[in-house]
């Protein structure tokens, strides 16, 4: 496998967190070792990505972190907009997360992402996430503004 990492080493500011990563895209069986993981080619329903089992995914990766905890997540699949209805939106959508079953369970709105996952976080921990999915650019409901001319 050849894989080119300098743009993605750029992106982490620690250098353990980009050892880890590497070290899992080139060993995905040690994955489980490191975290928790979702994929539509499961057989064990808990592992499949449903909008109930990305949830509390979520919900694992906070649960008990501490200040000094670098935590990531990583999202690839499909994402989409809704109508925003709590006004919290300056374009009027929301973003959303689409799991296997948004069909029918609904999309993961980016509210309910912040709620699970930075709302929670103590001072002092940090969280990469990586969402690669169609307007994710605000998918974590962050209150910040990244402005690229600089």
């Amino acid at each position: 496998m050849n894989l080119h990492f300098d743009y993605f080493e750029t992106l982490c500011t620690e250098c353990k967190i980009f050892d880890n990563v590497v070290f899992l895209l080139l060993n995905p069986k040690k994955l489980n070792t490191f975290g928790y993981i979702l994929a539509e080619e499961q057989t064990d329903p808990y592992k499949i990505p449903t909008r109930h089992n990305i949830r509390m995914a979520m919900y694992w990766l906070v649960q008990g972190c501490q200040p000094g905890d670098s935590l990531v997540f990583h999202y690839s699949g499909h994402g989409a907009q809704q109508r925003n209805y709590n006004g919290d939106e300056v374009d009027g959508f929301d973003e959303t997360l689409c799991p296997l079953d948004f069909e029918t369970q609904g999309m993961i709105v980016d509210d309910e992402i912040n709620t699970a996952l930075v709302r929670p976080l103590p001072h002092g921990v940090k969280l990469h996430a990586l969402i690669d999915a169609c307007h994710s650019g605000t998918a974590l409901d962050l209150p910040y503004l990244c402005r690229m001319n600089r």
